[in-house]
């Protein structure tokens, strides 16, 4: 048996264990530039963003892509924007470009919500800068969603304020930028399991290399979180996926491995 033939064997079978589970709708994994630049608003107010206290957009010449960015410069100003549909598991990239004038700390906080407005579930993720010397800095961060997260909230503001100071925001975005395996976290409740390990390898080093591979973890990449979060509220369905279709399927990995690893 040729070593082509012999690693579509091992794919048809890690393509049948898995697929026993996946559902027969999906939901999209998406992703949003949440505000390219401010350049397009109501009034002084960036569209898209619920303002709370004072805010406006600022006209202050090219920036980053545009004229236009957001201003605060108070205590308590908070410009608040909800991305919903949110795919479980999957890992995003937010970004900002900041400007500080003064000791004031210029904020993008990013956390993770059942949804809009319910139950947070993640711990807070802050992008700040402080004092940029008369111009902008971007800063960014990767996070993972929450198995049973479906919003995002986006806040900018200011902390530590000062008199006589300001905070400008602009380019703030969001994407997802890859993806874990939903199931596979899931079951094993975590994303730094070792058996994920040999998953991922098998994917990048085999399903990535050929067009049937590809469509296939483009298809489960879509219609596996539905599964991913029903299974992850229940322990007793964890372990059954785990130790009857999970485990394995490792082990079947683990046992081929020199037929299909570079």
């Amino acid at each position: 048996m040729s070593k082509h033939i012999r690693v579509m064997v091992v794919t048809l079978l890690v393509m049948t264990g898995i697929l026993v589970f996946l559902p027969s709708s999906y939901v999209s994994a998406g992703g949003w530039v949440v505000n390219q630049d401010f350049e397009v608003g109501v009034g002084d107010v960036p569209t898209a963003w619920n303002l709370t206290g004072n805010a406006t957009r600022i006209n202050s010449g090219p920036i980053y892509d545009g004229n236009w960015s957001a201003r605060i410069t108070d205590d308590g100003d908070t410009l608040t924007q909800w991305v919903n549909n949110i795919t479980g598991f999957a890992v995003y990239d937010g970004w900002g470009w900041i400007y500080v004038t003064g000791n004031v700390t210029g904020v993008i906080a990013f956390d993770f919500w059942r949804c809009q407005g319910c139950d947070q579930l993640s711990p807070t993720v802050i992008l700040s800068a402080t004092d940029t010397n008369g111009g902008y800095v971007q800063r960014t961060s990767a996070m993972q969603a929450p198995g049973e997260a479906t919003s995002l909230r986006i806040r900018l503001l200011g902390t530590g304020w000062d008199g006589g100071v300001e905070v400008r925001f602009d380019d703030v975005g969001f994407y997802v930028s890859g993806y874990g395996c939903f199931i596979a976290t899931a079951a094993y409740g975590t994303e730094t399991a070792s058996q994920l390990d040999i998953l991922r390898d098998f994917r990048d080093q085999v399903l990535l290399d050929n067009a049937l591979g590809s469509r296939f973890v483009e298809a489960y990449y879509e219609l596996s979180p539905p599964v991913a979060n029903f299974i992850a509220k229940n322990d007793f369905l964890r372990a059954v996926v785990r130790e009857v279709i999970v485990d394995p399927v490792v082990n079947l990995l683990k046992w081929s491995q020199n037929l299909w690893r570079a």
